[in-house]
């Protein structure tokens, strides 16, 4: 008799332990794949984190102005230096010291670029926005950083979803099978081990612009206006960890079209040098500086804040040119395979500027980013 007891309680241990290991399985991978936010941003840094520890040279970091301007496959190929955009879309200033902390964390770079678009809002309104909150903070792996934001700037009542996506995303089912083509794009990324574009991305568009440009104007503009007190509060912070930390920092403001609404940014941006040089770093003004670079603003964008293909190339080359030879940046060596994939990513790119130049040329204007459709149609260029 305690024999056959003993066998039933056996028997029902093994079967509970069973449903409970399959409901577990089941709900991380709902967490973790099919209800969980799947774009641009988050295929973009998931490809950070999927790089080698401390195998980056360079680490970019900011908003899109970043991962549309400069192209690390085509650094790689022009310069020899590896680097990744630590970057997503309007990320808040909030933001800016949590992602600095997570590239100290994850990587050793020899030179940590920052364009300090996020600092330049006078309304402050841009860091209580969940979505560009979102953008950044669900992709940070859970570790005392995630907690150290979370804890800060998030309601007590909404800190949960932070943590467990499948909280706020649960009816996202609703967007299948259209979101299907995000998780076949996720799921090749983690299948061949990170990004072939970097975490580049385009538009295929030459913008005409409805209100008058003043790119010319700001050349020589020297005026400066106060930064909102909060987010200069923010840049002041995180200067103060680059010198706790003793970082190699150099900081940058990526050029834009410029009209009348948007010109006391420049101003901001001025002001914003000058706190960077009182704390000893760099500001590479190449909004000013867009001559230099050869920027063209009737040919070189999409949209006012962000360049095109062409653009891209001209600003990779001339940045990637004055990192290499100014802040003396010698690549560390690659093993076969890291060569094989760096090569992989230059290789992409160049197909890359082919098709969106095709596309340009014949006035298709699309996305172009880390997805299965773009990635199957570099394949025929």
């Amino acid at each position: 008799m305690n024999k056959k007891r003993n066998k039933l309680y056996i028997t029902r241990t093994v079967k509970l332990t069973s449903f409970f290991l399959a409901l577990l399985m089941s709900l991380l991978l709902m967490n973790n794949l099919l209800l969980r936010r799947i774009d641009q941003n988050s295929l973009r840094m998931e490809g950070y984190y999927m790089e080698d520890t401390d195998s980056l040279d360079v680490v970019m970091m900011g908003a899109s102005d970043v991962y549309t301007s400069f192209a690390s496959g085509r650094a790689y190929k022009e310069f020899g230096f590896t680097s990744y955009p630590y970057a997503t879309q309007s990320i808040t200033a909030s933001g800016m010291l949590t992602a600095l902390k997570e590239v100290v964390r994850t990587q050793s770079p020899q030179l940590i670029v920052i364009e300090v678009n996020a600092f330049l809002y006078m309304e402050k309104k841009n860091e209580g926005i969940e979505g560009h909150i979102r953008k950044l903070i669900d992709s940070v792996p859970f570790n005392q950083n995630k907690i150290d934001f979370v804890n800060e700037y998030i309601e007590p009542d909404k800190r949960l979803e932070y943590f467990i996506p499948l909280i706020k995303y649960h009816d996202l089912w609703k967007e299948y099978p259209g979101q299907m083509r995000s998780v076949v794009s996720k799921l090749n990324q983690d299948n061949r081990g990170g990004s072939y574009l970097k975490g580049f991305r385009t538009t295929t568009n030459i913008f005409n612009p409805p209100q008058k440009i003043l790119n010319e104007k700001i050349v020589n503009e020297e005026r400066t206006l106060a930064l909102n007190p909060l987010l200069e509060s923010e840049l002041r912070e995180l200067l103060d960890y680059c010198k706790e930390k003793n970082l190699n920092v150099v900081f940058t403001r990526v050029p834009h079209l410029v009209y009348r609404a948007t010109f006391d940014r420049v101003k901001r941006s001025n002001r914003a040098g000058e706190i960077i040089n009182s704390y000893g770093y760099d500001y590479i003004n190449l909004e000013r500086d867009w001559k230099k670079v050869g920027l063209d603003p009737k040919t070189d964008f999409y949209n006012y804040d962000h360049m095109n293909i062409y653009g891209s190339a001209k600003m990779t080359k001339y940045l990637g040119s004055l990192i290499r030879d100014k802040y003396n940046i010698v690549p560390d060596k690659l093993n076969d395979e890291q060569k094989a994939k760096w090569d992989k990513a230059s290789d992409y790119f160049d197909k890359l500027e082919r098709y969106c130049d095709y596309l340009i040329k014949n006035k298709q204007k699309i996305e172009v980013k880390e997805d299965v459709n773009t990635l199957n149609a570099l394949d025929d260029y």
